[in-house]
């Protein structure tokens, strides 16, 4: 009882949501495979794997791009179409996720405010080097940043033994003084997010655990946020690079119905198993676990 009160705990919001989500599902049902070129079973099937993504990446912070590629690929999308849908996918995941943990005080606003610009300037340099650099060297550069994730997975495994409970809340005056430092990660790490859309919270959590002092439920909560703003900024990119025909709208979109309502509930609900206690005791545990997984992924 204890799992489920602490799940539902005040403010209660994840009700409303499954509730909404509920009836639209209902209502969505009498378009799909008429208007909507998407059957019900589908629908349902992407709609819960959806629902597991969101929750392991709003619990974890593991950037959602490593998760579902994989899973949209599956699907017989194109791995091009699915960088896109996973983008997209993100956006409404992260959003509400992020907001939930930005209205829980659990964001820390100095280092967003220190840490945004220079993601927006990672993004943009990737977003524009993927339109002039050939998909040949994408695999190089792919195998930099698994060397650099599989370097900062060995140190955040190092770092298990160090518990949150022996950590500050928030950074103190000599931790703001690494900001300017950890300003070439922010920025490289953003810079794969446009490059390859894998997210730059794979670096920033272990960065802000490591070198910040920042307690994972806090290191979480703000990459996230941090994430959201640059795939938003991403978008707009796309947007923008549709607009002069430099790159092309995916196909196969029909998924967005299922996917981004599915993270929407997942973003909710991972935002919650930090309120228990059993949860948040292994919520590094789980990111160590997603990054390996991601990182054996990526080099199959």
């Amino acid at each position: 009882m204890k799992l489920w009160s602490g799940l539902f705990k005040a403010p209660k919001f994840l009700i409303f949501w499954i509730l909404a989500d509920a009836v639209y599902i209902f209502f969505l049902s009498f378009f799909l495979e008429a208007g909507i070129p998407l059957s019900f079973s589908r629908f349902i099937f992407v709609h819960l794997l959806a629902i597991a993504v969101g929750t392991m990446v709003m619990f974890s912070g593991l950037g959602a791009g490593v998760l579902w590629i994989p899973v949209l690929t599956f699907l017989n999308i194109r791995p091009s179409e699915a960088v896109a849908i996973s983008i997209f996918t993100q956006i409404a995941g992260k959003g509400t996720g992020s907001l939930t943990y930005l209205f829980n005080g659990l964001v820390d606003i100095k280092t967003v405010a220190a840490f945004v610009p220079m993601a927006l300037t990672g993004v943009t340099m990737g977003f524009l080097a993927g339109l002039y650099i050939p998909i040949v060297y994408e695999r190089s550069l792919l195998y930099i940043f698994l060397l650099i994730a599989g370097y900062l997975l060995m140190k955040t495994i190092q770092s298990l033994h160090v518990h949150d409970s022996d950590i500050d809340k928030k950074p103190d005056s000599d931790t703001l003084v690494h900001y300017t430092r950890s300003y070439p990660i922010v920025i490289l790490s953003s810079f794969f997010t446009g490059l390859l859309s894998i997210g730059n919270t794979d670096w920033l959590i272990p960065h802000m655990t490591l070198k910040l002092n920042m307690p994972t439920s806090r290191a979480v909560a703000t990459s996230l946020f941090i994430m959201f703003v640059t795939i938003v900024f991403y978008l707009f990119l796309v947007c923008i690079g549709v607009w002069f025909g430099n790159v092309s709208w995916p196909r196969g979109t029909s998924l967005l119905f299922a996917t981004c309502s599915g993270v929407i509930i997942g973003g909710q609900i991972g935002t919650r198993l930090i309120r228990i206690s059993w949860f948040k005791r292994y919520q590094k545990h789980t990111f160590i676990l997603l990054l390996s997984m991601s990182i054996i992924h990526l080099l199959w």
